[in-house]
């Protein structure tokens, strides 16, 4: 009799996890919505210039810190545009990473925009140079109901992606 029970209470609870499995029914957005995710990391370029140090200048350091430039080590923050059909989605500048400002920048956002078809335009800055991007990428893009559109960086082809 003992077995039966627990036999009967597996199965029940079996049975709530399965019907909790399927409802309620979750949705990520709305049926007539896509998402556009921007994701990457990046690294502005640096504030100054390297400067070469004279044979002078290397002899009055400890040999342990010779090298024969100096380079600063804080960096330019980043700026992402994001358009669609020449409406601004985002637009935010983020700061490196690190105690001195020298790592590399983090951006995630994530959009939900209307399905359909978008003239999507990604720009980036990390030169701190005013007015003008960096890296740029336009695609005439049809957003399916549901589906995730990704804008990333790619660090080997120095680009903007948008896939």
């Amino acid at each position: 009799m003992k077995v039966l029970y627990e036999t009967l209470a597996y199965a029940a609870f079996a049975g709530l996890v399965g019907l909790l499995s399927v409802w309620p029914r979750y949705e990520l957005v709305d049926k007539e919505k896509a998402v556009i995710s921007v994701t990457f990391s990046h690294a502005g370029k640096r504030i100054g210039e390297c400067r070469t140090l004279t044979q002078e200048d290397l002899n009055k350091l400890p040999p342990n810190m010779r090298k024969p430039a100096d380079c600063p080590r804080e960096r330019h923050p980043i700026r992402v545009v994001l358009r669609s059909d020449d409406v601004v989605l985002y637009d935010e500048v983020h700061a490196p990473s690190g105690i001195w400002s020298d790592g590399k920048a983090n951006v995630y956002r994530r959009l939900v925009v209307p399905a359909g078809q978008h003239l999507i335009f990604v720009g980036m800055n990390d030169s701190g140079s005013a007015g003008e991007f960096d890296y740029d990428a336009v695609a005439n893009i049809e957003l399916v109901p549901g589906r995730n559109l990704v804008v990333s960086f790619d660090q080997q082809q120095q680009q903007l992606v948008i896939r």
